[in-house]
């Protein structure tokens, strides 16, 4: 663990042309194992009605990512300070407020069945509401703005119905909230039902820099025991982009998504790859997130990264986090800028340079429904998204990521639900290696840690028909998963 990234760039001849992105085709029946057709079909999902059902999956997906995008809206809502001169409204806080405001019968009945009545909706929030409406029929060219401006303008009645429109999801989104901070949180299980909770909300971009470190950590693994293993392609599902968190929010940066960047520095710096070798397909089902992505390839951003995390005298970061954080961007940036903070938030600036960002694509997918055609990849990294499936939609989401790996490709991912080993075993991608990121050390409390799981696609006879030997990287992955 604690791994520093290094290694220089590598100058290769650029080109202003953007690829085609890979496309992806809906899943079939046929594209199934046979471990799948029997879960399905115990649950009443025959081969003639898969169709239908992977139908049905396509809608739901896209009213979720409306739903996340909107999630997105609510959060900005209340804590932009860039809209407004109305204090920011904690949004967890807010959730508390409304619901407690709210007489026994009315609760129950919010709580179980959603709506409300938005006159229960409380002062501040319509002052900031208001504020926001103005903003988003301003000409305000903030990044954000222009996001959620489009956002409204899809998404929200045009006239005087926009508000009331707006302060109805305002409800819904402090439903859920409630929900997870203060119901799920005194269950028996309080992770199960904190789980449960993510699997019918809205699909959300949210993504930190935190995250980065997780993929780093998994890679250093892979390089530790494959110190020749060369990784050419890379899929990243879901990369996500931080337009407005649930809390925390810093509008002071242009939204960004920190992943694909962090993904390619890691593997450059840790010598799994070579800029002038390597093709990165960032993939999401938010067509935004795609649209952002694409725009980046061109023009190379300039990062600017913030520690999601608040260092206070309860809160350090660990300092092999502080490390990866002060070295990440070395091999994708001409130059290395100095480390500061910012009210307890770790704070530098990237400078992506052209050679890095020639190497990333982005394309739309559903990882549940669909899977790319082209050629497959030696990795594939799902992080943080994983949590919005039901098991059914796992077990097709597993199937797909199976389906493009390579033999003896390797899936990182996060997802620490015992079902997946059993999904992912059927798959052909058993669990080879786990191991735990301690972030942050909390007074009186367990640390903040998360645990990256690294699979392997296992090679059949027909790959080694099939196959050049030569296009078989490493040995494989030893030692027990922890």
């Amino acid at each position: 663990m604690g791994r520093l990234l290094g290694g220089l760039p590598v100058l290769i001849a650029l080109t202003t042309a953007i690829p085609p992105a890979p496309s992806a085709r809906p899943v079939t029946w046929a594209d199934l194992p046979s471990a799948l057709h029997a879960r399905l079909e115990a649950g009443g999902i025959s081969s003639s009605a898969f169709a239908g059902f992977v139908d049905q999956l396509n809608r739901t997906h896209a009213h979720r990512v409306r739903e996340g995008d909107l999630d997105h809206l609510v959060f900005y809502l209340l804590q932009s300070t860039h809209f407004t001169r109305e204090p920011p409204i904690e949004p967890a806080l807010s959730a508390h407020a409304v619901v407690d405001a709210l007489p026994p019968a009315d609760r129950a009945a919010y709580l179980q069945q959603g709506g409300g009545d938005i006159a229960r909706v409380p002062a501040a929030v319509r002052a900031r509401s208001r504020d926001l409406l103005r903003a988003l029929d301003s000409r305000d060219r903030d990044p954000r703005m222009v996001y959620f401006r489009q956002l409204a303008g899809t998404a929200l009645p045009k006239g005087g119905g926009r508000e009331t429109a707006l302060l109805r999801e305002y409800l819904r989104a402090m439903r859920f909230l409630y929900q997870k901070e203060f119901v799920a949180q005194r269950a028996p299980d309080a992770a199960d039902a904190v789980a449960s909770l993510y699997r019918t909300r809205g699909l959300s971009t949210d993504t930190a820099v935190e995250a980065g470190y997780l993929v780093h950590l998994g890679l250093g693994v892979v390089k530790s025991l494959e110190p020749d293993r060369r990784v050419r392609r890379v899929l990243i599902v879901g990369p996500g982009l931080d337009l407005a968190p649930r809390m925390a929010l810093i509008d002071a940066a242009p939204p960004e998504s920190y992943q694909p960047w962090a993904v390619i520095d890691a593997l450059v710096g840790l010598g799994l790859a070579r800029l002038d070798d390597l093709e990165v397909v960032a993939a999401d089902i938010n067509p935004r997130v795609v649209d952002h992505l694409r725009r980046e390839r061109a023009a190379p951003p300039t990062l600017h990264l913030v520690s999601g995390l608040q260092q206070t005298a309860g809160l350090s970061l660990e300092s092999d986090y502080r490390e990866y954080f002060a070295r990440l961007g070395t091999a994708i940036s001409a130059s290395r800028e100095p480390v500061t903070e910012s009210n307890g938030h770790l704070v530098k600036v990237v400078r992506v340079q052209p050679s890095a960002a020639q190497v990333l694509t982005a394309a739309p997918l559903d990882i549940v429904t669909e899977r790319l055609q082209d050629a497959p990849f030696d990795l594939v990294i799902a992080t943080n998204i994983l949590p919005y499936f039901d098991d059914v939609e796992l077990a097709l989401a597993i199937g797909n990521i199976a389906a493009m790996l390579s033999p003896g490709g390797i899936l990182l991912h996060n997802e620490p639900r015992s079902a997946l080993r059993d999904l992912a075993d059927g798959a052909g991608l058993p669990l080879e290696q786990s191991r735990q990121a301690p972030i942050a050390r909390v007074a009186g409390a367990p640390p903040l840690a998360d645990t990256i799981w690294i699979h392997r696609r296992v090679v059949t006879p027909q790959d080694t028909r099939n196959t050049p030997r030569a296009a078989f990287v490493g040995p494989g992955l030893s030692g027990p998963a922890s």
